[in-house]
């Protein structure tokens, strides 16, 4: 649904995107929502690996189980 919205976004922002803009932030326009999306989707599955490893063990409980 995140990607969804976020490629919805983007789709609005190019009407206001010059495509000497785009070329400069490194895109093309028709390829702009498809790498905004791929971008966000990348950013969402470092940020949950980040959530995953920064899990806080209790040195007590350590090998108690």
């Amino acid at each position: 649904m995140v990607a969804a919205r976020q490629a919805s976004v983007a789709m609005q922002a190019l009407q206001y995107i010059s495509d000497r803009q785009l070329e400069d932030i490194g895109f093309t326009r028709e390829l702009f929502v498809g790498q905004v999306k791929a971008v966000l989707i990348a950013e969402m599955g470092s940020a949950s690996a980040e959530k995953t490893q920064a899990v806080l063990v209790n040195a007590n409980l350590v090998g108690g189980v």
